[in-house]
């Protein structure tokens, strides 16, 4: 056979790994379209959690979409969030909801304050672990707005969250998620 030419064999294989992998994509999607989530950063506990349908409240975990913003773009660019379909050009993020609507919130070289009560693990780090210099959102006594949630991890004192880039809008929610399997 010439170079470059296959035999039948090989481009039945070829044939059967690409229809695998297809079939791979449509399975994850399918199980990512009936609810699961798969967390697999430090940010939050590692491991799968399942959609309800619920409105959020403070405490909840959430599957949000960041949004189209510089911040996310540098997060994505500096390896903070994967790449994905999301409208920031990344994948979601899971997080817990700290502040609702009403809800005063500072953020300072302390840490986050809801409700003048500092939160666990909040404080900013002035650079990340590549020595990269981090921003800390400035907020002052600010009452989040009826359309605002304020998304923090308290897990993870190294997580990208609401320090670093402020309220979102409630439509970055996707849906509340509760922890199926987790580890470490």
């Amino acid at each position: 056979m010439e170079k470059g030419i296959k035999s039948k064999a090989q481009v039945k294989r070829l044939r059967r790994f690409a229809l695998g992998c297809l079939a791979g994509v449509a399975g994850v999607w399918a199980v990512c379209a009936i609810g699961f989530r798969v967390n697999g950063t430090d940010s939050e506990p590692i491991g799968i959690y399942w959609a309800i349908s619920k409105a959020p409240a403070k405490g909840d975990f959430v599957f949000a979409l960041p949004p189209a913003q510089p911040i996310f773009k540098l997060a994505k660019e500096r390896g903070y969030l994967a790449p994905g379909p999301g409208p920031a050009g990344t994948c979601g993020l899971i997080k817990q909801v700290a502040a609702l609507s009403g809800d005063r919130v500072t953020i300072g070289v302390q840490g986050v304050q809801v409700n003048g009560v500092l939160l666990k693990n909040s404080a900013p780090r002035p650079a990340d672990e590549a020595g990269r210099p981090l921003r800390a959102y400035e907020l002052s006594d600010y009452a989040l707005r009826s359309e605002e949630v304020l998304l923090m991890s308290d897990y993870n004192p190294a997580s990208f969250d609401g320090r670093y880039f402020g309220p979102l809008s409630k439509t970055t929610i996707q849906s509340v998620i509760v922890p199926v399997i987790t580890w470490k």
